[in-house]
């Protein structure tokens, strides 16, 4: 039986004319703990689907009024419904049938008479992987909404910023200082600097979401492997903290080499943005620690500041959505960073964990990435 205690039971729309068949489909599906609605046709489902929005359709092909195939059709033409998961019943000598409905965008198949534990597994892999898929959506959103129009915003308006200026003095027939030319030159050339690591920044998570295989929500093809050396860190520690003018608030410790399995290239473009974010919300002399061990098959990478840190509700928004949603009237949250770390480890096979320090003074963002399979030890 399926944990209802945990959770809210599957809801499943039965799609069946013969009502014999129907009264088995039912008990079948009641049995393993799903909430089952049911109709005769494909009408009465239309009828049924202009109120309630079920969590997945299991629907008879050879229906009277409207049959199984129009009944699809009318779902995947519909904004509001064409997210469904859609599974058509047919004989199991009719592959014809199974392949039309395929061709329409059914999501899968199964066959009469109804073997029920393969009925059970298609329906609970469909729903969650038509979960997935909508959750990444959403996430998408968020981030082209949210995330994005904040993190363009401010050098563009440094650069139409400056660029008045100069318009400003050349309509009044002024002629710039050589001071002030500079300072232009330097603001225009910080903001260009930006925008362009926005993009590299997008060309990432492009390379992230990118599908892996031909099948939409197979599992993740592992390709590319990195090492993770003292030297590297040291490496992005320098290049980060010269932004900031922090050179000697950095520390790097990691005893040994170690190679790691990832989605593809990306640890130090990833790790680059976590010093940063460390270094951005973090006050001058005070220590952002940089650590890497290894452990039971996985890299432990932390960076640890002792800056502002976060509130809960902070952190409950990040384990959400993967980010910090921006408050125009706050400090800036983590933003583009902390998201591509996140999708970065997810893919590869990791999880990202955050952790307030002691007295809520900074934060520690712990990577785990599994280790390439030679440099995991014998056990």
């Amino acid at each position: 039986m399926s944990d209802t205690n945990s959770k809210p039971p599957i809801r499943v729309l039965l799609v069946e004319d013969e009502p014999d068949v129907r009264t088995v489909a039912e008990s079948i599906l009641s049995s393993f703990g799903f909430a089952v609605s049911s109709v005769g046709n494909g009408k009465e489902a239309i009828d049924f689907l202009s109120g309630s929005r079920p969590d997945i359709v299991l629907s008879d092909i050879r229906m009277p009024v409207i049959d199984g195939f129009q009944l699809l059709q009318r779902i995947r033409s519909d904004p509001l419904l064409c997210q469904i998961p859609f599974i058509i019943v047919s004989a199991k000598a009719e592959s014809a049938d199974q392949r039309m409905g395929m061709s329409l965008g059914a999501d899968d198949y199964v066959t009469k008479p109804y073997r029920p534990e393969d009925l059970r597994n298609t329906i609970e892999v469909r729903v969650r992987r038509s979960k997935q898929v909508s959750d990444s959506i959403s996430n998408h959103k968020r981030f082209v909404t949210q995330v994005l129009p904040h993190e363009l915003r401010t050098p563009l308006m440094g650069v139409i910023g400056y660029a008045d200026l100069m318009m400003d003095a050349a309509a009044e027939g002024k002629t710039l200082s050589v001071a002030e030319l500079s300072e232009y030159g330097r603001m225009l050339q910080l903001s260009g600097a930006r925008i362009l690591k926005i993009v590299e920044n997008l060309l990432f998570w492009a390379k992230l979401e990118a599908p892996r295989s031909p099948t939409e929500g197979s599992a993740k093809i592992m390709e590319t492997q990195e090492d993770v050396t003292a030297e590297g860190l040291r490496s992005i520690a320098e290049q980060a903290s010269k932004q900031f003018g922090r050179q000697y608030d950095v520390s790097v410790d990691c005893p040994r080499r170690a190679r790691i399995q990832v989605v593809t290239p990306g640890f130090e473009f990833v790790t680059k943005h976590l010093v940063e974010n460390a270094l951005k919300y973090s006050l001058p002399r005070t220590p952002v620690r940089i650590s890497a061990t290894t452990n039971a098959g996985e890299l432990i990478l932390s960076v640890s500041d002792s800056g502002r840190g976060m509130t809960r509700d902070e952190f409950d928004r990040i384990r959400r959505s993967g980010h910090l949603e921006h408050d125009r009237n706050k400090q800036p949250g983590l933003g583009m960073g902390l998201m591509l770390a996140t999708a970065f480890v997810r893919k590869s096979g990791g999880h990202l964990d955050l952790q307030p320090n002691d007295k809520g003074k900074g934060l520690t963002v712990l990577m785990h990435l599994p280790l390439a399979a030679e440099s995991v030890p014998p056990s």
